[in-house]
């Protein structure tokens, strides 16, 4: 694999993954990234995210349509598609579920609503009607997020996110960009508590992000004059 886009942890012990232009859904083993299973859910496609909920896989399209992967990595697995309701010129890479409602958030990289890379929308999906909001449910902005650097680098942040996930135990979001390598820490409304600069060096292109129950962090970077890998970070318990 060389464009890991996606990860989600699942269940105990298992990691599934999604690869750029594929549309492929792998089983990974966790501790080796060794492929135990893999199955195609739909034509090749510019897909940037996963996650997985009541046993269903959500898979997201860079234009914002949603694959719904019902029985995924089964001999059988049905997929249905639910498209994004702004038409405009839209590039979208981070999804991540709520943990109290039946919502998925959609997160913008590069819309052509929001303001170049100072901001990126965030849409809701309701789960019960299977639909997006046609408006967005709320932004993240560069002029939240930039005051809570805690470093000597003063360049503007490019607010173009790439992959988001669910913290287990701290019930916080984890927002991962590789356009400006950054990490930003959310409560549950996408207000910004915590952001951090990556090193380039360890985060070549980072595009897929998870967290296991233990609440260990996983992050996937694509190959980029390299080879592609998962790195695993072991949560330190306050």
């Amino acid at each position: 694999m060389e464009e890991v886009s996606g990860l989600e942890w699942v269940e105990e012990n298992k990691l599934w993954a999604i690869e750029d232009e594929s549309s492929i859904l792998y089983n990974l083993d966790p501790e080796t990234g060794k492929i135990l299973k893999k199955k195609k859910f739909a034509k090749n496609k510019d897909i940037e995210d996963l996650l997985v909920t009541d046993k269903v896989a959500w898979v997201l399209q860079s234009n914002g349509t949603l694959y719904e992967v019902t029985s995924p990595l089964s001999k059988n697995p049905k997929t249905t598609e639910h498209h994004f309701p702004v038409k405009k010129k839209r590039d979208i890479e981070a999804i991540v579920a709520s943990k109290t409602e039946p919502y998925l958030y959609i997160i913008c990289k590069a819309c052509k609503w929001d303001v170049g890379p100072e901001q990126a929308s965030i849409f809701k999906f309701d789960l019960t009607t299977k639909s997006y909001d046609s408006i967005p449910f709320t932004a993240l902005k560069r002029e939240d997020m930039q005051p809570l650097l805690k470093t000597k680098r003063a360049e503007p942040l490019k607010i173009q996110p790439s992959a988001a996930a669910w913290h287990p135990i701290e019930n916080l979001i984890y927002i991962l960009s590789s356009s400006g390598k950054w990490l930003c820490i959310t409560d549950t409304d996408f207000t910004p508590k915590k952001v951090y600069r990556l090193d380039p060096r360890l985060f070549k292109q980072p595009e897929g992000i998870t967290f296991d129950q233990k609440g260990n962090m996983y992050i996937s970077n694509e190959a980029q004059d390299g080879n592609a890998n998962i790195l695993k970070f072991s949560y330190n318990h306050p």
